[in-house]
């Protein structure tokens, strides 16, 4: 999912001719084909879900969400159960591979990538899986993420976009006040000098979040500020170029070393930087649209702002751009009939929505994002940067578990050498 991938502004607005999920196409397709590639779905069945908590509260709204999906599903499809099991970000990868390992894998998971288990033969193809109204709804280069190498080496789509986001740069503005800045960051330099006046206040310059849960964008955009990145022009693995090991090495003299950032950013969770941020604890952090309703419960108020996110040498042209997706997996064919009307009833415009506006994040399906352009105003800035956007090499086998081992050692990178933690991480997308 690397390729700077264009996702023309028109594609994000264009309004389908035809709806996506008409209470006729809901149930994924007519029943004799589904019958015929996937069992009788007239038969009581139950299928799995394997899903994250997107939440950031004690309450686990995205098992709500789900399960009010499920509750609408199941009474228009009494035969039909759906058994949603739920994860944190931090152990939904284990979840997976500990499943597939014992031949257990969930009929569908929503998540990051999906290249690996595609590369295996355990997925549906998303044409054999969803209607053709469905994919004709999806955005379309946002789709065009879920393409990868089947187990047969041909190239098509098995991850189905469930919903998007990018990233900017969030500051402090009462705090900017205090400490006499006038101006947002656009360099390194000036973030760096920022941080020491904001650590003067008594309070943390700038979070790093190098931990378990997001390691992997943090790092994203701070190699990509200085040219750097996961591959290189060529598409090859490039992770321990020397751009991306002078950026950690940037970030531990100048920032970590200094004292700029929290303690230890390599156990820091980006949620819980998160909360301190929106608490007014920190005075600068790299977020995501979904950061906009924690400062909303937190007591920062409107004191903030979003711009561009600083570079080496000016603000970055392209940020990070998330995709997260569904996959179905092909390990019990009984149930394709029966995923296929649940994917169909989930993916409509009234569930993205609700998504969307719940999380702050954007949508996957044209129709949704039609609507939520205009309705939620908040939401725009993000939507402006999705067309330069720079996405994570999905639909590369190797991803999955590179973005694992970026999770688990990455944060190290900033309190030792970090050629070698970098080296580290080049290995296991090499294969090795």
């Amino acid at each position: 999912m690397k390729r700077l991938a264009t996702l023309a502004a028109t594609g994000l607005v264009a309004s389908l001719a035809l709806s996506a999920c008409s209470s006729s196409k809901s149930s994924g397709g007519s029943s004799a084909n589904n019958t015929a590639a996937g069992g009788d779905s007239s038969k009581p069945v139950t299928i799995s879900l394997l899903a994250p908590s997107y939440g950031s509260s004690d309450k686990d709204d995205t098992k709500l969400y789900w399960q009010q999906i499920i509750n609408d599903f199941q009474a228009k499809n009494p035969n039909i159960k759906v058994d949603l099991q739920m994860a944190t970000w931090d152990n939904l990868a284990t979840k997976l591979t500990t499943a597939i390992q014992n031949n257990d894998a969930p009929d569908l998971f929503e998540g990051g990538g999906y290249a690996d288990v595609a590369a295996q033969g355990l997925l549906y193809k998303a044409s054999d899986i969803v209607s053709a109204d469905t994919l004709k709804n999806l955005i379309p280069h946002v789709a065009e993420l879920g393409q990868t190498k089947g187990a047969d080496g041909q190239t098509a789509q098995y991850g189905i976009p469930f919903t998007t986001s990018t990233r900017a740069f969030f500051y402090n503005t009462d705090l900017f006040k205090q400490a006499g800045i006038t101006d947002a960051p656009k360099t390194w330099a000036d973030v760096a000098a920022d941080a020491a006046k904001i650590k003067a206040l008594g309070k943390t310059g700038f979070g790093l979040p190098l931990g378990s849960e997001e390691a992997q964008a943090e790092t994203y955009l701070w190699t990509l500020g200085n040219g750097g990145g996961y591959k290189d022009a060529s598409g090859k693995w490039a992770i321990n170029s020397p751009q991306n090991v002078q950026t950690f090495q940037w970030l531990t003299d100048n920032l970590v070393k200094p004292g700029l950032t929290e303690s230890d950013p390599a156990t820091k969770k980006r949620t819980d930087l998160w909360k301190d941020f929106a608490a007014g604890n920190i005075g600068m952090i790299n977020g995501s649209p979904a950061l906009i309703p924690i400062l909303k419960q937190g007591t920062i108020g409107d004191n903030w702002k979003s711009v561009a996110i600083p570079g080496n040498t000016g603000p970055l042209a392209s940020p990070l751009g998330v995709a997260d997706f569904i996959e179905a997996f092909n390990t019990k064919k009984d149930h394709k009939a029966a995923v296929s009307k649940f994917l169909d009833f989930a993916l409509q415009k009234q569930y993205q929505e609700q998504f969307d506006n719940e999380y702050y994040l954007l949508p996957a399906t044209q129709d949704a994002a039609a609507e939520l352009s205009t309705q939620t105003p908040a939401l725009k800035p993000f939507i402006d940067a999705l067309p330069s956007a720079a996405w994570y090499p999905s639909s590369d086998p190797q991803w999955d578990p590179t973005s694992q081992k970026i999770k688990d050692i990455v944060g190290k990178a900033v309190s030792s050498d970090p050629k070698g933690v970098l080296d580290q991480i080049q290995a296991v997308a090499n294969g090795s």
